[in-house]
């Protein structure tokens, strides 16, 4: 015989002061006071874990943002090696330029050591020349002036040519030293960008989870708020007027999960979750019922109070059902086990 059939058949054979009566309504009170306790703590751990997805959002978000983040300096430092490169070509190539220029310079030099050296000898012809050779002697002194000159200007070109090669050689050591250190920081950001995935990789895992215990946890609450339901409304029925304060099927808190919180959000996609409705909807009714038949008291109304707790216990039945298939369909999209 089931608790109902117990509690109807007591209700029949005794009055409400009976003492069997009493206990019965003593142990349905010490049970919903359980649950109630349980429930509470289930809730709790719902809340905890909703709060630890929030966070965990929050840090995939954060690695999303230092992954892009870093993925740009590592584009800017690639745009600044490539600039480098770019540097350091420039200055190789004035290197071989100015390496031109004194080899140009150097033979200019040379001209000028053999003008002089013609000019010398054109002197010393003059003075054997003597009176005839003054005119060629005035013009051997002009030439050898302007020899002079010209290695004077070749000496400031070749000093100046040598100070810029020695600049540029530096530059370029710089460059190659700057474009050293520039890979080592762009390895370094790459190397701390693969961090980050993986710090992100890792939290995404442990928010599916987590995820997937929080389901498993309301679920088994939201069997327990049925339960629940179900002895507060035989304790109603021993005590002959309602033990609680009747809410529809939007209103409970499965309601509110299915139709606009996390049930909504997370498993409208699941293929048995509008199947849940139906059931969920015909407890609440059943329930209804049996409130609208608690004060009347004739064999008709006896039946039609059994009938109504037999479709309550078959639709909290289909509940469960149809929790298990939404819980199960979840675990297989995300690759959890049941």
């Amino acid at each position: 015989m089931s608790l109902m059939e117990e509690s109807l058949a007591v209700l029949q054979r005794n009055s409400p002061s009976d003492g069997l009566t009493e206990i019965l309504k003593s142990e349905n009170r010490q049970l919903k006071k359980g649950l109630g306790n349980v429930q509470q703590h289930l809730a709790e751990s719902v809340a905890v874990s909703e709060e630890n997805i929030k966070n965990c959002r929050k840090i995939e978000s954060h690695c999303i943002q230092l992954s892009n983040e870093s993925q740009a300096i590592r584009s800017e430092t690639g745009e600044l090696s490539n600039a480098v490169s770019e540097i350091r070509e420039l200055v190789e190539a004035t290197d071989k330029q100015l390496m031109g220029i004194r080899k140009f310079v150097d033979m200019i030099d040379d001209v000028a050591d053999q003008t002089n050296l013609l000019a010398l000898n054109a002197t010393i012809e003059a003075a054997r020349a003597g009176e005839a050779g003054k005119g060629f002697a005035v013009v051997a002194g002009e030439v050898k002036e302007l020899s002079r000159q010209t290695q004077g200007a070749v000496g400031s070109i070749s000093a100046s040519v040598e100070q810029i090669l020695q600049n540029s050689t530096r530059v370029a050591e710089r460059m190659r030293d700057l474009d050293e250190r520039t890979d080592q920081i762009r390895d370094t950001v790459a190397a701390f960008n693969d961090r980050i995935q993986e710090t992100n990789e890792k939290n995404v895992d442990a928010r599916r989870r987590i995820t997937a215990a929080n389901d498993r946890v309301f679920m088994s609450l939201a069997k327990l708020d049925h339960i629940t339901w179900k002895v507060n409304t035989y304790l109603s029925v021993l005590e002959q007027e309602p033990a609680f304060e009747f809410v529809d099927h939007r209103n409970c808190r499965l309601g509110k999960w299915y139709y606009e919180g996390e049930g909504q959000a997370s498993f409208s996609t699941m293929p048995s979750f509008r199947g849940l409705q139906t059931p969920h909807a015909h407890v609440h009714d059943a329930t209804r019922r049996v409130f609208s038949l608690l004060e009347i008291d004739d064999d008709a109304s006896c039946t039609m109070l059994t009938d109504a707790l037999d479709s309550m216990e078959q639709a909290s039945e289909e509940v469960f059902r149809f929790l298990d298939r939404i819980l199960s369909e979840k675990m297989q999209q995300i690759g959890e086990g049941n």
